[in-house]
Order: structure tokens, then C-alpha cells, then sequence
């Protein structure tokens, strides 16, 4: 069933482009039923951030109380869509109903948790500075945020960002993945029957011409991005010359290492939920395992046979784990992926394979595929070990010990989460310095984070700026204010 297209959502109304470039967005699970049709146009940015300008000293001017009112409002209509939200995220990101309806679930949570704990990271303080100086530090809104969401998880991340950035003052412009550009209409809709004053939240669609548009436009303040390394580089290097904020949540080659004192049977389980869940298009998905060689022949007897029995379908179908991947580029380059394992001396252990049906459905589909290389010393790999590759693949590292675990977990470019299975605490904490990765998981699958913590990655996975819990630091600034109340007579000045 087509979902109607409303427009951009532009100064408190939605508004079609009268000309532009057309946007289908597929259901990658059924290609035979697009979710929807839109026209997009470049042009939508300008007036979006217009209406942001226009809207940012009467909306930072309300109190923190008034802002809080109209973001619960904004909750409650999230609670009333909540049913058809989570299916229209399983049909245009292709994921299984059970983690769409999570998403929702931690998007209206969200609200919540940025209310009671998150605004509490930016609350004002006074101290005494001197005798008869006070000193105070206040948190001022940075104005207009662009926010640039993904498709995977269309709903939560975005919200993530919009959550705090509407508290604490500032006025959005959301661009969605143009793969899910109508979940971003849902979320419009959500602010519009919440009563949000007219600029203070707008939609522009399309894809990375309108992106790039709106990440280079002068009236916006800061990106707040979740995507790909390559798109998080190239808002870098578009932003050389300005002074924007960056917020960027980017991608990841995350490890699980598994110590010989693990219990195996609770890290096979964890690591294939993290690593097939949604096709393993997360950016905190399992894609690699580090085992100590010893190891590693009871540990693959019972990780192989739950690659088996992964159940793939359509993503509405009850107990999918993995629907299809998003597009036909990205099946392509998993195909690529493969492909080069072989070449570059990985032993192919649980073959997989894209195929453009299941069942009855046309859609983007592959199965899970394992690789191996039993000597991590003596391969040179250039590319499969190192890249992201975003789908259902997990290599497997035969090690000796702690320390060439560490190594190998380090050696790639990005650094967003690592897990570690042990019985023992103590190896944990031990280990744990050294790894460099923003998050690290004990005996916990790496796909697992809260929302009451930090989220966010080192090197090419992040720019030192977490979503999560600690998202309101990069959505204010802090202002230092000295009062001083000595008369002239006390003071040492040298005229």
C-alpha cells in the first residue's frame, strides 16, 4: 500500500515541490509494492533554514519548562502512531518488525530520559570565584542544527539528536535517508500535531545533492550526522572553512573476542544475534571474531549451526531475525566482499549468497557468510579485514593470546564497540585499557547499548562527540559569567 506524499515541512506546513527530481522509496523487501513517491528539489533547503533563522530567538527565548511541554505533546502523538511508525520503519529500512517496534519504543523513551537525566549534564551553576566575585556557567543554544539521519535506524537516531536539540533551544532542519524518507514524514506529522511553533522544526527530502546543500548552507550552525565514514569525511571537508559544530556518528568494523575461559555456548548466541540481526547493516554489528586458537574448534562447533538456522523473511513476518539488505548497491558490495576474502587468503567456512527472492517476495536478500584465517600474522589482507563491509559477514581471527587479540581488535581504522567474553572480571579489567574503542561490552553482544549511557566511537567511527545520554553537549555550549560586586576600593587595578 502507497504511503502519500505530504511534502517538505516548511515553516509549520507541509509544502510539495512544484518542480524537482523524483524519489521512490522502495520496500526492500517486496519490490513488487513501493512504500511511496516524492518530488525533491535543492531549493527546499533555503526555506527550510529561513524558517529555522526566523524561529530561534522566539523559541530559545521560551522557558526550559515551556520547551519540555511541547516535547511531551510531541511524545504523545509518537504513542498514538507507535504501531504504524514500527511498520513503516519494517518496510522502508527492511527491518524485522520485532526490532522496529524496539526502535519506536526507544525513540518515545527517548523524551523522557533526555528530560530527567540528560538536561541534568547542562544545568547551570554558580561559584564563588573570589571573595565578592560570582561565578556562573550557562548553556546557550548553538541556533540551527541540521540533522542528517540514517536509514537503519530512521526513527531513534534522528531522535536522538532532535530530542535535545529542540530542549535546549535550538531549531532543526531534518533531512532523512532518502531510503526512508517517509518514516522522516511520520516524525514531521508527529511535530506538527504537537503544536510546535511554526520553523522551529522542518523536513527537507532527498538525497545526498539536497544533503550536501544543507550541510554547506551559512545559516546553519551544526551537523548532527549519523551515516557512513564516507559521507562523515566529506561533511569534514565540506566544513574545513567554517565554523559548524560536527557531531558525527559513523561507522564501524567492531570485534567480539572470545577468551578461552568463556562460556561458549552464551558468546555463540551473542555474537550471531550482533552479527545478522537487521543483515548486519548496523554500525555496531559484529563483524568480527577474535578466538584464542585453542578454542576455536568447540567454539565454531556451536556458532556454525546457528548461522544455519538464522531465520530471513519478510520483514513483517513474525520471528525474523534478518530481512533484506537495503538497496542493490548494498548487495553488491557484500558480493564484493566475499569475493576478496577469498582472494586475500580467507578460507570461506558457511558460504552465503544474494538472491533477488524469497518465497514469493522480490526483494534485496542474502544469507549469513562466515570466513576464517587461522594466521592473522601472516596475512596481508588490504581491504576484507579492514573495511566496513555492512552486511551479513563475520570473519573469524585465530589468535594466540591477550595480547594479539588487543592488537587485532585495534588494527582497524574505526573504533566504535568491542565485547569481550570471559568468565573472569579480573582479564576483563585488565584488558579493557587497551582497548581502543568508544564502547566496550562484557559478555554482551556488541549490538547492545543505552540510552542512559554514552554512544559513540574513536577514530574514523566518531568525532569525540557521543549521542546517547551525553547528547545534550554538543546541541549547547557553556558560557562562563563572572559578576563582580567589590567596590573600587578593594580591587588592584593599575590605573
Amino acid at each position: 500500500m502507497s504511503v502519500p506524499f505530504r511534502g517538505n515541512y516548511l515553516g509549520g506546513r507541509f509544502i510539495r515541490p512544484k518542480k524537482g527530481n523524483e524519489l521512490i522509496s522502495e520496500d526492500p523487501g517486496d519490490l513488487f509494492d513501493p512504500v511511496g513517491r516524492m518530488v525533491v528539489s535543492e531549493e527546499a533547503v533555503d526555506v527550510a533554514v529561513a524558517a529555522a533563522l526566523k524561529a530561534f530567538p522566539k523559541w530559545s527565548g521560551l522557558s526550559l519548562p515551556q520547551r519540555i511541554g511541547k516535547m511531551k505533546a510531541f511524545r504523545r502523538e509518537m504513542v498514538r502512531r507507535q504501531s504504524a511508525l514500527a511498520i513503516l520503519v519494517a518496510r522502508e529500512a527492511g527491518k524485522p518488525i520485532t526490532e522496529s517496534n524496539r526502535e519506536v519504543d526507544r525513540l518515545i523513551a527517548k523524551v523522557e530520559e533526555t528530560i530527567v537525566a540528560g538536561l541534568k549534564l547542562v544545568r547551570p551553576f554558580s561559584v564563588e570565584v573570589d571573595r565578592g566575585v560570582k561565578g556562573e556557567c550557562v548553556w546557550r543554544p548553538l541556533g540551527v542544527l541540521a540533522v542528517i539521519g540514517p536509514f537503519n535506524f530512521p526513527a531513534h537516531t534522528p531522535a536522538s539528536h532532535l530530542v535535545p536539540a529542540l530542549l535546549l533551544g535550538n531549531t532543526v532542519v531534518f533531512k532523512p535517508s532518502e531510503f526512508t524518507p517517509f518514516v522522516g514524514q511520520m516524525i514531521a506529522e508527529c511535530f506538527d500535531a504537537a503544536g510546535f511553533p511554526p520553523g522551529v522544526f522542518n523536513l527537507v527530502q532527498g538525497g545526498a545533492s539536497v544533503g550536501v546543500r544543507l550541510v554547506a548552507h551559512h545559516g546553519v550552525a551544526g551537523i548532527l550526522f549519523t551515516g557512513s565514514t564516507a559521507a562523515g569525511q566529506a561533511i569534514k571537508k565540506a566544513t574545513l572553512d567554517s565554523q559548524k559544530l560536527l557531531a558525527l556518528e559513523m561507522g564501524g568494523k567492531n570485534a567480539a573476542i572470545v577468551l578461552e575461559d568463556a562460556s561458549l555456548d552464551l558468546a555463540a548466541r551473542e555474537i550471531a544475534q550482533s552479527a545478522f540481526s537487521m543483515a548486519g547493516q548496523r554500525c555496531n554489528a559484529t563483524s568480527r571474531v577474535i578466538l584464542n586458537r585453542r578454542i576455536a574448534k568447540p567454539f565454531l562447533d556451536q556458532f556454525l549451526p546457528l548461522v544455519e538456522r538464522v531465520r530471513i523473511g519478510y520483514p513483517l513476518e513474525p520471528e525474523v531475525l534478518m530481512g533484506p539488505l537495503i538497496s542493490h548497491d548494498a548487495v553488491a558490495k557484500l558480493q564484493k566482499y566475499v569475493k576478496l576474502a577469498e582472494e586475500e587468503g580467507f578460507e570461506m567456512i558457511r558460504p552465503g549468497k544474494a538472491t533477488g527472492l524469497w518465497g514469493k517476495r522480490r526483494g534485496y536478500y542474502a544469507t549469513p557468510s562466515v570466513h576464517l584465517c587461522e594466521r592473522p600474522e601472516k596475512n596481508h589482507s588490504a581491504h576484507y579485514r579492514k573495511e566496513e563491509i555492512f552486511g551479513p559477514n563475520v570473519a573469524v581471527y585465530l589468535v594466540k593470546d591477550e595480547e594479539q587479540a588487543v592488537a587485532l581488535n585495534n588494527e582497524v581504522p574505526y573504533g566504535l564497540i568491542t565485547s569481550v567474553f570471559t568468565r573472569n572480571p579480573a582479564r576483563f579489567r585488565k584488558l579493557f585499557p587497551k582497548i581502543d574503542t568508544g564502547m566496550v561490552n562484557l559478555n554482551r553482544g556488541t549490538i547492545f547499548s543505552s540510552g542512559k549511557l554514552p554512544f559513540g566511537g574513536t577514530k574514523a567511527s566518531g568525532s569525540f562527540r557521543p549521542a546517547g545520554l551525553f547528547s545534550p553537549y554538543y546541541c549547547a555550549y557553556p558560557v562562563a559569567v563572572l559578576q563582580d560586586s567589590r567596590p573600587l576600593a578593594d580591587r588592584r587595578l593599575p590605573f
